[in-house]
């Protein structure tokens, strides 16, 4: 499909193809009509892609800090190759659009294909053939409705989040600063309102577009403004001021002070600069507030992309019911939208468009609409397996398929393969397709496909990375062992016990190998801390983590995803599993700042095993940046052992201590890797090989993360025996119910004399 491209390095705008999206749970994909271009959010995107590096840096001091933030913490190198990447990496635009729905995921019940709907959201409302969007921002088009129009639902919901901000009865005075799209928009749904407003704005053009809508506007550059609007309004200021114009300056705030009456509110729309001076802000007790983009829920992922609802009782104008309410007033004609005049371009010459944005543009207007041909469609579902595919390894070349392209893949694992011999990569496939077909040219993969069960359906996969976000790691890895692959995929295995016995039936009836990205196991300091850990005897271990805060609007907390506890903490689980002979019995978890898994930031848990073993898990989310990430520390009969970051190990046995060094503290990516290979191609591993790379035991780790989320939210110790019959089988316990104890193979551990233990 056709879809809008911006070069962030250069700036240049193409029309590129990509896969279309995935019909995931909870979303919404929609076959676009129109898409809007939001002429001031997207005119300064892309002329901060046209400067210069140094440029950049001054549009975006934000930006500038988090990367000064990442040299603190991963260094110099590691943060110039993420920098250099993302200046490579095309950025799909829009954020508003219109068009037919063609699937909905699970989840979502209000709205069904074949039905018009307008859409929302950066990242998801793009322009673009075919959008999948979350179904907290799509809302059904009313009949009688052109889905022209209703590409402006977006945009019209920022005006309506201004004027709710105003917090003004109708009939106030409202002043509006800044006749762009946004402004014009504001001032037809005032008029629609019955507000008595007026606009500003210093070009002429804007001024007369607004007057020929029967709107009342005045120029900016009139020798007295103030008392323009004071004689406007009898003498009288704004009761309310709204300031949508976009610059790095100051002056609309400052100018919006002048105009507003005594105690009156000053709305920030639009992006300015907010220094409002003391002379009127403070004389007049002047209030300022902001409006957030389209409204309550905006940058929420519990609502946006987990579909979380809000009390009507307390949110009753979410961004929602904002979007709704502009189609509302299309249906009952109190907006007209056709008088801004748009100008149409088809989404092949979307490169025009984007010049007419430009101030030197020709033809320059305030609202600019991309056409569709509607004739896309959504790519035939492969078939489904209605047999397991059985695994054969591989003679000669491994191909390697993914499912993700990150950064992480890009970053790590993928160079990491590119210097192996014997290896070839065959397809990539990812959710929204942009990130897979870009890196798949970078890479060089065969195909990008149009789906995980298109990729499979070929058959050119010996293997399948899944590299994608957490909430589909289950599903994807279900998917490839079926399918006739090998397996790698990185933790966690499965947010839920669920998604687990279900890869874990698929696992046990593949026969194929399968690792996970539990790569500590694979790291020289770990591996040689558990060669010289005594043999059969219970250990006392703490594993401390400063991993340091991570922004409210990271993507862990994007419900769906499970948080940082299954995300990140499963590693140190599972790190503390793979040095314990033991097997684990309960565990318990305390938060520090919240015991929703979801949201929790700061964690301690407690795990007990069943040959006398403990170990203690403190991970510090909510720690400051430059401290030593990790500490791993083992107590033993007669020894005791610290890996320091992975750049140490010291060993105190016998009144002496050995401390060893690594160079790079690497964390076992290479080795994990060039284990997996030799696991691909059915080549003899050693021991240390074989135990860290058994999949049962990191199913056994994934598990108990499962079982401390469980203990977090719910307060108190929770057992971790599985509860389910394929877990049960691919963990050698006995089936869940039986009330039998039985002697059992434990994999992947160290015992002394006898390679079992007895389970409950």
């Amino acid at each position: 499909m056709k879809t809008v491209l911006l070069s962030p390095r250069t700036g240049a705008i193409t029309v590129g193809d990509i896969p279309a999206p995935e019909t995931a749970p909870g979303m919404v994909v929609i076959r676009n009509d129109w898409s809007l271009i939001s002429a001031g959010t997207e005119r300064a995107t892309v002329s901060t892609g046209a400067q210069s590096l140094v440029g950049k840096a001054r549009q975006r001091p934000e930006q500038v800090a988090q990367v000064l933030d990442s040299v603190k913490r991963t260094g110099l190198a590691d943060t110039y190759r993420t920098v250099q990447d993302r200046l490579d990496r095309p950025v799909q635009l829009g954020y508003s659009c219109a068009g037919t729905v063609l699937g909905t995921g699970r989840g979502v019940g209000d709205i069904r294909p074949g039905m018009r709907v307008a859409a929302a959201g950066a990242r998801y409302a793009s322009h673009a053939e075919i959008v999948a969007v979350p179904r907290n921002l799509v809302v059904p088009v009313p009949d009688g409705v052109d889905t022209q129009w209703a590409a402006f639902a977006t945009v019209g919901a920022i005006a309506l989040q201004g004027i709710h901000q105003a917090e003004a009865a109708p009939g106030s005075r409202i002043a509006v600063i800044g006749l762009g799209l946004v402004g014009q928009i504001t001032l037809h749904l005032l008029r629609a309102y019955g507000y008595d407003a007026l606009g500003i704005d210093p070009d002429p053009a804007m001024v007369a577009l607004a007057e020929s809508a029967g709107l009342v506007a005045l120029p900016r550059d009139a020798a007295d403004p103030p008392g323009v609007v004071s004689r406007n309004w009898a003498g009288a200021g704004a009761d309310a001021v709204l300031v949508t114009a976009a610059t790095s300056s100051s002056d609309p705030v400052e100018f919006a002070g002048s105009l507003a009456r005594d105690r009156a509110t000053v709305v920030v729309v639009g992006d300015v600069a907010v220094a409002p001076p003391r002379s009127s802000y403070y004389h007049k007790e002047l209030s300022i507030r902001y409006a957030r983009s389209y409204g309550p829920g905006r940058y929420d992922p519990r609502f946006e992309e987990g579909g979380h609802p809000y009390p009507e009782g307390y949110v009753p104008w979410t961004e929602r019911r904002n979007l709704a309410e502009v189609l509302r007033l299309l249906k009952t004609g109190a907006v007209d939208f056709a008088r801004l005049r748009p100008r149409v371009f088809a989404v092949e010459d979307a490169a025009e468009a984007y010049e007419a944005l430009k101030p030197s543009g020709t033809g320059r207007s305030v609202a600019l609409l991309l056409r569709y041909p509607g004739t896309a469609q959504l790519p035939q579902p492969a078939a489904p397996l209605t047999v397991p595919r059985t695994w054969t390894a591989p003679r000669g070349t491994v191909r390697i398929a993914a499912v993700g392209a990150g950064n992480f893949a890009t970053r790590t694992l993928f160079p990491e393969l590119k210097r192996r011999p014997g290896v070839a990569f065959s397809w990539v496939a990812g959710g929204r397709g942009l990130s897979a077909a870009h890196q798949g040219r970078r890479w060089g993969f065969r195909t990008v496909a149009e789906s995980v069960e298109a990729g499979l359906a070929t058959g050119d996969a010996d293997c399948v990375l899944v590299l994608s976000r957490h909430d589909s790691h289950g599903r994807y890895a279900a998917q490839a062992l079926r399918g006739g692959a090998a397996l790698f995929c990185e933790k966690p295995l499965g947010l839920t016990e669920t998604e687990l016995e279900d890869l874990a039936d698929a696992w046990l009836d593949s026969g194929a190998p399968a690792m996970a990205g539990f790569n500590r196991r694979f790291a020289p300091s770990v591996r040689d801390l558990r060669a010289v850990l005594p043999v059969g005897a219970p250990l006392q271990l703490v594993h401390r983590v400063f991993a340091g805060r991570l922004p409210a609007d990271h993507w862990y907390f994007d419900p769906r995803q499970g948080g940082r506890l299954l995300g990140e903490v499963c590693h140190f689980i599972d790190t503390a599993g793979f040095l314990v002979p033991g097997r684990p019995l309960a565990v318990r978890a305390v938060g520090v700042d919240s015991t929703d898994p979801a949201t929790a930031q700061s964690v301690t848990l407690h795990l007990t095993y069943d040959d006398g073993s403990s170990a203690s898990i403190v991970y510090g989310g909510l720690t400051a940046p430059g401290a030593p990430k990790e500490l791993l520390e083992v107590a033993a009969d007669g020894m005791a052992a610290r890996i320091e970051d992975f750049r140490s190990l010291t060993v105190w046995k016998g009144g002496r201590a050995a401390t060893t060094k690594y160079r790079g503290a690497p964390k076992g990516h290479a080795a994990e890797m060039r284990s997996f290979l030799r696991r691909v191609r059915d080549e003899p591993l050693d021991e240390p090989d074989t135990a860290a790379a058994d999949f049962a035991s990191a199913l056994w780790s994934s598990l108990v993360a499962c079982r401390a989320a469980g203990s977090l939210s719910e307060g108190r110790v929770v057992e971790t025996a599985p509860a389910t019959p394929a877990l049960a089988r691919a963990l050698g316990c006995p089936p869940p119910g039986t009330g039998t104890a039985a002697a059992i193979p434990v994999p992947g551990r160290r015992t002394g004399g006898s390679a079992s233990a007895t389970v409950l």
